[in-house]
């Protein structure tokens, strides 16, 4: 007999396939029959689990902030370690590494330009910037805590220093990811956290 598949994993094994074209060609070469194609599956059996190619996107990039929360409670429920090592943690997990985080934001960023036009994507990305500004707002406090930034500072303020330093990375690690090894990454954080707790000392 043929293997049962569930329904959520055929939908997933789609939009990983969605992801893959988009990765290869482009989101404007994101079509059923590419999609399909790469998928190994028939456009009918595409278009039967997604009624048309928009909620298709909408599933997948949907998939991609599902993966990364996700990934960050797994990491949060087996963390063990200090406040120091909890604020770097922190910081690196924002910072795509692995093959498949890296894959995953490349999609995402592919994703962005679509969504100033699309209102369910523009949904979805309003909901990334407020989980991203969530964790933003656990690290500046983490800082505050462990001195590195005085608590009488506008930490509104610090949250977008903090935003713009790990977006840069962020982007400069998924142009170049041949440069950005462990240490490296370790290096800007160790970087950056001095340059905070040093404008404390000048305030």
């Amino acid at each position: 007999m043929p293997k049962k598949v569930d329904l959520v994993e055929r939908r997933n094994q789609i939009a990983e396939a969605t992801w893959q074209v988009i990765l290869k060609k482009g989101i404007d070469k994101a079509s059923i029959q590419n999609i399909a194609a790469e998928a190994k599956m028939s456009v009918g059996l595409i278009q039967h689990n997604f009624s048309s190619k928009d909620e298709l996107i909408h599933y997948a990039m949907k998939l991609v902030l599902d993966r990364m929360e996700e990934r960050a409670k797994d990491r949060s429920n087996a963390f063990a370690g200090t406040k120091e090592e909890a604020l770097r943690s922190l910081m690196k997990f924002l910072i795509p590494i692995s093959h498949e985080e890296v894959m995953e934001a490349r999609v995402w960023i592919a994703f962005l330009g679509n969504s100033f036009s699309d209102p369910k994507l523009l949904e979805l990305r309003q909901k990334m910037d407020s989980y991203s500004r969530k964790m933003m707002t656990i690290i500046v406090k983490l800082m505050e805590e462990l001195g590195y930034l005085h608590k009488k500072n506008d930490q509104d303020l610090e949250i977008e220093i903090l935003y713009a330093f790990i977006d840069g990375v962020v982007i400069h690690a998924l142009q170049s990811p041949e440069r950005y090894s462990d240490e490296k990454l370790d290096q800007l954080i160790e970087y950056y956290l001095k340059g905070r707790k040093e404008k404390k000392t000048d305030g």
